[in-house]
């Protein structure tokens, strides 16, 4: 269940006390969804062949949407030509399924099974859905329908509404897809997305776009083309938005509002380099989708994942209206083969900039606009002096592929003085179709950029883990990237000593090593030694310490308060740097 936006107030003094109202009412909400329309959601396998004519058995979700035993589910689950197809419910009925109709282009499948009074969904038109509003995603991931007689249900929103072409090797959809960071897993393809109220959106699809790699639904109006049946079915109305709904939902849907304040500053990016293929568009919203092109065979889906996809199409955000703008740096690596850089403005309108400069340390660059005759920016403001802190509800802006629509990922601050006290972690989603796009707060400031992500870190694209760039950060070295400086790896105060392994349970910061030629070692400290206080302030544990020294300058002479077994010794130490 997706953690809510709540006052502290709200929790109580007290850990044992009732649970809050608001709480209630949300785990109340989802629950009572699921009790509503878990029996429509049916899981499915079948025979049939793989693109490569291999025989193979086929597996995943559809969706009942009519009381007489109409399936709407996806290609992937049930290809050309299967056969043998089976239907399989919560309350353990099976049955058979003839497939009434097959679209290719939207992938869309519609199966029928006898019977009558079938729990059902009713269709949405999702033609009239935007970003930010609430869903759900219901599955039947690893045969939980067939094993355990149970819908997996995920709380999401909608996270982006765009065109795409697939490059999954089993989807081939393309054309029109609606995004959302509610969890799809092997098996839910083909099964329904939903709104707040249970109204089928959309199927979920085993399609993805390379610049985002997030969950896809092919959007019901889009089905209908395909499956003209449907179009007898008659759509639910789409549910407002209230103050109810986001106190069920939290922040994530807040968040579709908070962002039109800096919309119309974020700007697409296209990184053309030598040995594209494919053509910029003169206007993004008549962009043509390129050709199928999946994952390489023999290629892991990992490795895959972890490269960024040519052309490179990414975000930044304009913060003057002379044309200056922000991005990532790593979008410009290898600046020999850059042939052009283009920006697309909010309205799809492509404009030409240059790189001005980088700072690398920071994963920040500087490009600006060369002529926008004819076109008023629009920049955001950086929030200068903003609070940073753990919890804080945050969300990370893009654009999207083809038309270029505004993304939004929400989370929250997870860490501070992270990657030498330069970031702030986060738990909103980053890939590289949002790399070097702003971040806001509720109240839909700009409070940093989303940072430092490639193909050589650890963490992945939307694991969970990304970094935010705070806007102080970027203020303090604006004039410089602006005046062409050339920026170093900075240096930190350092006091020379490293942490002993196994002493958690222990108040202070144990010293396992002194670092020989360093100045803890020149100040007399020993190995064995428990550091207490550095300059006044207790030190409680080995982060403290860090923390501490961070704060610190480099050369500044700082009083260490240390045990050495029974002893107890103030030493002056004279940081160092590195």
């Amino acid at each position: 269940m997706m953690l809510l936006f709540v006052p502290v107030q709200a929790f109580g003094a007290a850990t044992t006390g009732p649970i809050p109202p608001l709480l209630k009412k949300a785990e109340g909400a989802h629950t009572a969804m699921h009790k509503k329309l878990a029996q429509a959601v049916v899981g499915i396998v079948c025979k049939g062949r793989m693109p490569n004519g291999m025989p193979s058995d086929f597996y995943g979700t559809g969706a009942v949407i009519s009381p007489d035993g109409l399936i709407l589910t996806d290609l992937t689950v049930i290809p050309e030509g299967a056969t043998d197809v089976k239907i399989y419910f919560t309350n353990g009925k099976v049955l058979p399924a003839t497939i009434r109709k097959t679209d290719v282009k939207c992938e869309g499948v519609l199966l029928k099974v006898e019977g009558k009074d079938f729990p059902h969904m009713k269709l949405a038109d999702s033609a009239q859905y935007k970003v930010g509003d609430p869903t759900y995603s219901w599955g039947n991931p690893y045969f939980t329908i067939q094993r355990d007689g149970q819908v997996s249900l995920s709380t999401g929103t909608i996270s982006g509404v765009y065109q795409t072409t697939s490059a999954d090797d089993q989807s081939r959809y393309s054309g029109w897809v609606i995004e959302t960071d509610a969890a799809v897993n092997p098996g839910s393809d083909g099964g329904p997305l939903t709104d707040c109220e249970g109204n089928l959106l959309g199927i979920m699809s085993l399609a993805f776009s390379r610049s985002r790699w997030l969950g896809l639904a092919i959007p019901s109006h889009v089905l209908s083309e395909g499956l003209p049946e449907l179009k007898t079915l008659k759509p639910a109305v789409r549910p407002k938005v209230t103050p109810e709904i986001v106190s069920v939902w939290g922040p994530s849907v807040a968040f579709g509002d908070a962002s039109a304040a800096a919309a119309p500053g974020v700007v697409g990016l296209w990184i053309e380099r030598e040995g594209d293929t494919v053509a910029p568009p003169a206007l993004r919203t008549s962009e043509t989708l390129p050709g199928y092109s999946p994952i390489p065979p023999g290629q892991a889906r990992g490795p895959f994942e972890a490269k960024r996809p040519t052309p490179s199409v990414t975000t930044g955000f304009l913060i003057d209206a002379e044309g200056f703008l922000l991005t990532a740096a790593y979008s410009l690596e290898d600046p020999a083969k850059i042939k052009h850089i283009y920006v697309y403005l909010a309205d799809g309108a492509r404009l030409e900039a240059k790189f001005v400069n980088k700072h690398d340390y920071f994963d920040l660059a500087l490009l600006k606009i060369e002529s926008a005759a004819g076109k008023a920016l629009k920049p955001v403001e950086l929030a200068k002096g903003d609070p940073l802190a753990q919890g804080r509800a945050v969300a990370v802006l893009g654009r999207s592929e083809a038309p270029g629509g505004l993304t939004v990922n929400a989370g929250s601050v997870s860490g501070m003085g992270r990657r030498e006290n330069i970031c702030a972690q986060i738990s909103a989603l980053i890939n590289y179709g949002n790399l070097g796009g702003p971040i806001i707060d509720l109240d839909g400031r700009v409070i940093g950029m989303a940072t430092a992500l490639n193909e050589k870190t650890p963490w992945r694209q939307n694991c969970g883990v990304g970094f935010l760039l705070p806007a102080d950060k970027i203020l303090e070295v604006l004039p410089d990237l602006k005046a062409g400086k050339k920026f170093e790896k900075p240096k930190h105060p350092f006091l020379g000593v490293q942490a002993a392994q196994g002493a958690m349970d222990v108040k202070g910061a144990k010293v396992a090593s002194v670092v020989p030629t360093g100045p803890a070692a020149a100040a007399g400290i020993q190995a064995n030694d428990l550091i207490v206080e550095l300059n006044g302030k207790a030190v409680e544990d080995w982060p403290t310490l860090v923390k501490t020294i961070r704060d610190c300058q480099i050369d500044q002479v700082v009083k260490v308060k240390l045990k050495r077994g029974a002893e107890e010794k103030v030493v002056d130490v004279k940081l160092g740097s590195q």
